[in-house]
């Protein structure tokens, strides 16, 4: 028989079986003790025309269908408490699956089981290889006008963050994927560069006295001595002192490395120019005469000046291709990488090269004084890109970025868009109230004295980095306020217009940022975020005023999601990573309400896509 055939004897099998068990729940008394049973009907094709002793029978399909969601509380009844358990769990697990979309297999542990769908016509369907999917005969039964184009949120909880294993540290050499991951973060720290700054970073005197009966700081030359008993006041003495030093060093190493890849460039230049006044020299002859000039100069042998050079001409090559600001912003990695040179070829370079744009953009937006150290090797330049560092979007192939603006003057010529770190309430829908308060039962108490609890980890929740004991999200809620998340709107080459890409790794269950925007309600047929209280539904608009979360394009295979968390007994809406390596696009999943209706595609290109034409 031809499989083909086979396969469609087994569709009409397990739908005629569907439906026939459809009607309601199972009640046989031949399920009582079973806990998990399994319904298996089998097809088998004989010749009638033999007697029965000599009846060759040949089977040719199989089907299975799983009875554990359809069994009534009578037949589980007899079942012990460990089976009842067990049939929970899994009954739990196919509505969440049917119900929630997740795009994962069902884990009845059947080949050819049946989950149900709520939203399909028929009731039930095949379990498909690339996740569930949406029928393309489906219907909607929801009010266009009202459901149109609005985000959901994802219901279930955040991911929870993996625990990270000890690991021995080794030196070992640094690729070039760290070396970058490294700028970036530099770039996104708290690295000060301002000229005034600098001056007095490296002029340090802990000359901070007090009196005798509270201690003091004293310089003995080289050495800092601390006398006496400690003080608050002499700890926060301390603390300035400490943080000086050490954001002296971090500079110190930025001028370091652009003062030795400048020291190369002279080298070379000065080689250049004994060759031009006398040429009948071999450069050979000439660089040798440059190279013993230096070592006498810096008093070093000639093996410890040749083995430094190596590295500082790697500084150099690095210059070449990603810029200054490569070396002025770059992490303590790239002393391993220009030492061993392990991806120092044409394609590394290449890669920094299409990088040189995207690293001024960052450090001219978020370190506006960056490029005035530069005239400590003579090099004089000025900012190109002024603004928010998400004003501009940029190319991965190293084009010269653009304005924000100018990227949807196509679709709307009064384009703008404002960028916020807060939620701005509507006072013409709202007045002066937040509709996304909400009064948690365990704050009844402590917020006459001030205090939040969190409803996830039951601790102290408190914009005072000092009181709050909530760790939910410890880069967002409840620590001093920091630079924008390192992350970039880019132009995406597949017809999405503006995305936003990751340039540093987001390890799963990691605050990326909070969906911000105009809390309002009755926005219709634009894109606009659902969220609800116990006592209100408000929308989040982004369509003028908003921040990076608005450039999130969606993926049937997301790789975030926008989560409900509270803080201060405010409902935020908090985009939460599932894991996300540095250079990929961040993705949600918008859900079925915003694709209702619509005439456009998904562009996610996941093989287990649901909104896609067929």
């Amino acid at each position: 028989m031809d499989p083909g055939k086979i396969d469609a004897l087994e569709e009409c099998i397990a739908r005629a079986i569907q439906e026939h068990l459809a009607a309601g729940t199972l009640d046989w008394p031949q399920l009582a003790g079973l806990d998990h049973p399994v319904l298996r009907v089998e097809a088998f094709l004989e010749d009638a025309g033999h007697s029965a002793g000599s009846t060759q029978t040949k089977k040719v399909a199989s089907r299975s269908v799983d009875l554990a969601g359809l069994m009534t509380p009578t037949s589980l009844q007899s079942r012990s408490p460990v089976a009842l358990a067990e049939h929970e769990s899994v009954s739990t697990r196919q509505r969440v699956l049917a119900t929630d979309n997740v795009l994962e297999e069902a884990p009845v542990g059947l080949d050819d089981a049946v989950v149900q769908d709520q939203d399909s016509p028929g009731g039930s369907r095949r379990k498909g290889t690339g996740g569930l999917r949406i029928s393309q005969s489906q219907a909607y039964q929801e009010d266009m006008s009202e459901h149109q184009r609005r985000m959901a949120l994802d219901n279930r909880t955040f991911p929870k963050r993996r625990k990270i294993v000890s690991e021995k540290l080794v030196f070992q050499p640094s690729t070039l994927d760290k070396l970058i991951i490294g700028i970036w973060e530099q770039i996104h720290g708290t690295l000060n560069l301002d000229p005034r700054a600098i001056s007095e970073q490296f002029q340090i005197a802990p000359a901070v006295e007090t009196d005798a009966a509270e201690g003091r700081i004293e310089s003995n030359g080289d050495q800092l001595v601390i006398t006496t008993s400690m003080t608050s006041n002499t700890f926060s003495n301390m603390n300035v002192f400490c943080r000086k030093v050490t954001q002296a060093s971090r500079v110190s190493r930025s001028i370091e490395i652009i003062v030795q890849a400048r020291w190369t460039e002279f080298f070379d230049e000065q080689v250049q120019l004994r060759i031009a006044e006398t040429p009948q020299v071999s450069p050979t002859k000439h660089r040798k005469a440059v190279f013993m000039e230096a070592c006498q100069d810096f008093g070093w042998s000639e093996k410890e000046l040749r083995n430094k050079m190596a590295i500082w001409k790697g500084y150099k090559e690095v210059k070449d291709a990603a810029g200054w600001v490569a070396l002025v912003f770059t992490g303590m990695g790239i002393y391993r990488f220009c030492k061993y040179r392990v991806e120092f070829e044409p394609d590394a370079m290449r890669r920094l090269q299409n990088l040189r744009k995207r690293l001024e953009v960052g450090a001219d937006t978020l370190h506006p004084n960056w490029r005035k150290i530069l005239s400590i090797v003579g090099v004089s330049c000025r900012n190109e890109y002024k603004g928010h560092p998400h004003d501009w979007v940029v190319f991965e192939d190293g084009r010269d970025p653009v304005s924000l603006q100018s990227t949807y003057l196509e679709q709307d010529a009064y384009f703008n868009f404002e960028q916020i770190e807060e939620s701005i309430i509507d006072e013409r829908v709202w007045g002066c109230e937040d509709p996304r308060w909400i009064m948690q039962p365990q704050n009844a108490v402590v917020r006459a004295e001030g205090g939040y609890i969190c409803a996830v980890c039951s601790f102290q929740q408190s914009d005072d980095p000092r009181v709050n004991a909530c760790n939910c999200f410890p880069r967002l809620f409840g620590c001093l306020k920091r630079t924008p998340p390192p992350v970039q709107i880019y132009r995406t080459h597949n017809g999405k217009n503006n995305g936003l890409q990751a340039l540093v790794p987001f390890e799963r269950g990691a605050a990326i940022g909070e969906f911000v925007g105009l809390v309002t309600k009755g926005v219709r047929h634009l894109d606009v975020m659902d969220g609800s209280t116990a006592t209100a539904n408000y929308q989040i608009w982004q369509g003028r005023q908003g921040n990076f979360t608005r450039f999130i394009n969606h993926s049937c295979k997301a790789n975030s999601q926008l989560s409900h968390f509270t803080w201060l007994d405010t409902q935020r809406i908090v985009l939460v990573s599932k894991g996300i390596e540095a250079g990929t696009e961040i993705t949600v999943d918008y859900g079925d309400r915003y694709w209702a209706g619509l005439d456009k595609i998904c562009l996610c290109g996941e093989s287990c896509c649901r909104y896609r034409r067929r």
